[in-house]
């Protein structure tokens, strides 16, 4: 690999680190236009950890993020592994939700499952799997956490 790949290598795995920081900012922001200009035209997002399945496409991912925004999530990643192959990559991070429902406050964490696809020269989301480990009331903790997606 030439120092030039390198560092194409490395300035694409901060475009995509950004690329999911973005996609937290615009959760925090409660913005479906935002969120869904994060994605490919077709991209999809797997809810199924939560009983929500898969939305693809920006009008649904619009629509379904609008309908999650009562629910006033505070995301946190870390733990970033990203394999880029081209114009693809795959890759991985940790999750950390802090939200609130009405006066609940709730507390969540999973791992992101994610494929990404350079359009025009920007990193997009193709596709994002939702895999929670527990997201329940912090009042209750998440040591008796029998299901990822208990409420």
């Amino acid at each position: 690999m030439t120092l030039e790949e390198m560092v194409q290598e490395l300035w694409d795995r901060e475009r995509i680190k950004e690329l999911t920081h973005e996609y937290g900012l615009a959760i925090e922001a409660q913005d479906e236009e935002r969120m869904a200009s994060l994605f490919t035209e077709d991209g999809a997002v797997d809810f199924s950890s939560l009983g929500r399945g898969v939305t693809r496409g920006r009008p649904a991912l619009k629509e379904f993020y609008r309908a999650t925004w009562p629910l006033r999530v505070r995301p946190f990643f870390t733990n970033h592994v990203i394999r880029i192959h081209g114009s693809h990559a795959t890759g991985t991070c940790s999750l950390e939700n802090r939200a609130t429902r009405g006066d609940e406050s709730l507390i969540g964490a999973g791992r992101l499952h994610d494929e990404y696809e350079k359009v025009n020269g920007e990193w997009k989301f193709k596709a994002r799997r939702v895999e929670m480990f527990y997201f329940v009331p912090l009042s209750e903790g998440w040591a008796k956490a029998t299901e990822p997606g208990k409420l």
